[in-house]
């Protein structure tokens, strides 16, 4: 079955004072309207129901409409149907009192937002991530790791766990927590053993969607073909040597950097430092080297393969929230990826500006017409899944 987002109601959220969805079980929802009319702000109230700080990466208290009052906070409240076809109520919004981000699942407070994992994934293209191939190693490990919480529920607890632990070492030895020898031992223990899973989970990763880039462009498809590796001391070692002996010599790795650590302000070793590096395969050409097109294409390239995976070993496809992503492309890989699109068992949101683009979608889509404060409904689409040609 697959993962649905039924219902959607933003209180105080960017420019919506009240806004109540209801995408009536539709797989594909299109939003149309004029930039600036508040389509990403769907989006982003979307990926905040799942683990992470949303598609923006925004402050929690830049999320409130600004016409609200002092006294108003902003909440995303949903319903979803899991894969397994379990009906459930999410909840997200700003705690008043500690400033921070708080989940409500079924009527309770859930006690970390990796709970959400269990309950619903979400993977996105914006326009702003053009320049991923182009900027720092963060953005691609934000990237990639996004994709790997979709198979590995704990992935996104890991990584939290194993930011706190750095954050937490780094202060011990500038002296800010007060130098204790076993409480340091004892955080790069647990650096070391989060870092061992997280360097397992990114190669498990990129090993099986290398099956399904290939099952992709079995169809000779017109989006190029992207060959994905990872570098990194813990991910090049992992599955050459026992976990226990990575897990050993990370935490050597971490003893005997201290000093250094503790000089530059900064941690040399770990999974934090590593890098997903991507290249045209037909072209042995790196992304970063690749036209803006080009690069276009290997983003749509990797979510279309990652949404493949997904269907084939878990059984269900991540919600997909592709912003103005079909704006840049040309009218035969446009059509190519609504084809791809309709063949998912998933659902599916879409903006842009000018709805004659997704032309191609009606009558399987809904169709909304987004304005500024307020969103309509122009058709209902369909709920059946298309197959392939």
């Amino acid at each position: 079955m697959p993962l649905l987002l039924h219902k959607l109601n933003l209180t105080h959220f960017r420019g919506y004072d009240a806004l109540r969805l209801d995408f009536a079980g539709a797989q594909i929802v299109v939003l149309t309207g004029l930039n600036g009319a508040g389509k990403t702000n769907i989006l982003e109230a979307i990926s905040l129901l799942a683990p992470g700080k949303g598609l923006r990466g925004a402050d929690l208290l830049d999320m409130k409409n600004r016409l609200a009052s002092a006294e108003d906070l902003w909440a995303v409240a949903a319903e979803v149907e899991t894969a397994s076809g379990l009906p459930m109520r999410i909840g997200t919004g700003l705690d008043r009192e500690f400033k921070r981000r708080l989940i409500r699942i079924n009527g309770r407070d859930a006690r970390s937002q990796n709970e959400l994992a269990s309950i619903i994934s979400a993977v996105w293209l914006t326009p702003q991530m053009d320049r991923l191939f182009l900027d720092g190693a963060s953005g691609r490990r934000k990237f990639f790791d996004r994709l790997a919480f979709a198979f590995d529920e704990e992935h996104a607890a890991r990584l939290n766990r194993y930011d706190k632990s750095l954050r937490e070492r780094l202060k011990v030895l500038q002296g800010e927590m007060g130098v204790d020898p076993v409480w340091l031992s004892n955080l790069e223990a647990q650096l070391a053993a989060d870092a061992v899973c997280i360097a397992a989970t990114r190669r498990q990763l990129l090993e099986q969607m290398a099956r399904y880039v290939e099952k992709l462009y079995a169809g000779k498809t017109l989006f190029p073909a992207p060959e994905i590796s990872v570098s990194g001391w813990a991910e090049s070692e992992t599955g050459l040597r026992a976990a226990v002996d990575i897990e050993e010599d990370l935490r050597a790795r971490f003893r005997d950097s201290r000093r250094a650590d503790m000089l530059a302000g900064k941690s040399h070793e770990g999974v934090h430092r590593s890098d997903f590096l991507v290249t045209h395969r037909d072209r042995g050409m790196p992304a970063a080297q690749c036209s803006t097109g080009e690069q276009k294409g290997l983003l749509v390239s990797i979510v279309l393969a990652h949404a493949l995976m997904m269907q084939g070993e878990q059984g269900f496809t991540p919600i997909l929230l592709l912003d103005e992503v079909a704006a840049h492309l040309d009218d035969a890989r446009r059509d190519e990826l609504f084809r791809y699109l309709l063949s998912l068992n998933g659902q599916i949101f879409l903006t842009g500006t000018d709805p004659e683009i997704f032309a191609a979608l009606r009558p399987a889509a809904m169709f909304c017409a987004v304005e500024p404060g307020r969103v309509g409904i122009a058709n209902k689409g369909s709920t059946r899944q298309q197959a392939m040609p």
